[in-house]
C-alpha cells in the first residue's frame, strides 16, 4: 500500500532499536551497516541524472536499491518515499515531484546516521580472521542469512569477502558481492547455490 506524501513525513527517519533487533541486537554489524549507507549519499541524484538521460531502468534499479538500503538501516520515511518514486517508475509515472522529498529524507537520515554513530560508536570486534577451511561454513552461512533476507549478510560478505573469493572462484563471488550490494538477497542466494 503506497502511503501519502503526508503520511510519510509522520514516519521515523531512523529507527535504530528495530535496525538493531533485525540484526539480533548486534551493534557491530549494525554500525557498519550504518557506515555503508554513506556510499548511497548520491542515489537520489543519481536516479534524477539517469531519469533526465531517459534511462528509466536504470533510475528505478537505483530507486530499489536506495529503499532496500534504507529498509536494511530501518529508516522507514526513505525507504517509504524510495517506494513511491520506484512503484510510480514502474507503472511509467513522472516522479518529478517525489525527487525533492526523496533528497531532503536522504540528507536528513545521514545526519541521523552520523548522530547515531557518535552517540553508540560500534564496539571494537575481536572476531579472529577464519582458517582457508572455513570458507565453505563461511558460504552456508552467507547462503544461510540470504535465505532469510538477514542485513548480516551483507557485513559477512564485507567482513570476509577474500577468504570467499578464494573459496567460491573469483569471479562468482564477485557476481555474488555485486548482488549484496544491491541488497538482491534473492539473486545472490541464486548465485551462491551451485557452489554449496
Amino acid at each position: 500500500m503506497t502511503l501519502p506524501h503526508q503520511a510519510t513525513e509522520t514516519l521515523p527517519i531512523l529507527d535504530p532499536e528495530r535496525g538493531l533487533a533485525r540484526l539480533l541486537g548486534d551493534r557491530h554489524v549494525y554500525g557498519n551497516v550504518l557506515r555503508r549507507f554513506a556510499g548511497y549519499a548520491s542515489s537520489v541524484q543519481d536516479a534524477a541524472a539517469q531519469l533526465a538521460s531517459g534511462d528509466r531502468e536504470s533510475a528505478h534499479r537505483t530507486l530499489h536499491t536506495l529503499k532496500g538500503a534504507a529498509g536494511l538501516v530501518s529508516a522507514p520515511q526513505l525507504s517509504a518515499l524510495a517506494g513511491q518514486a520506484e512503484d510510480a517508475l514502474a507503472a511509467g509515472e513522472a516522479i518529478d515531484e517525489l525527487i525533492h522529498p526523496l533528497q531532503t529524507a536522504l540528507e536528513v537520515l545521514l545526519v541521523e546516521i552520523a548522530d547515531e554513530m557518535e552517540r553508540h560508536p560500534p564496539p571494537a570486534t575481536t572476531t579472529p580472521m577464519p582458517e582457508q577451511s572455513d570458507g565453505i561454513i563461511l558460504l552456508q552461512e552467507l547462503a544461510r542469512l540470504l535465505d532469510e533476507g538477514n542485513g548480516a549478510a551483507v557485513d559477512l560478505a564485507t567482513r570476509y569477502g577474500m577468504l570467499l573469493a578464494e573459496t567460491l572462484g573469483a569471479e562468482p563471488w564477485q557476481a555474488v558481492a555485486a548482488a549484496i550490494d544491491e541488497y538482491d538477497f534473492d539473486r545472490a542466494l541464486s548465485l551462491l547455490r551451485p557452489a554449496l
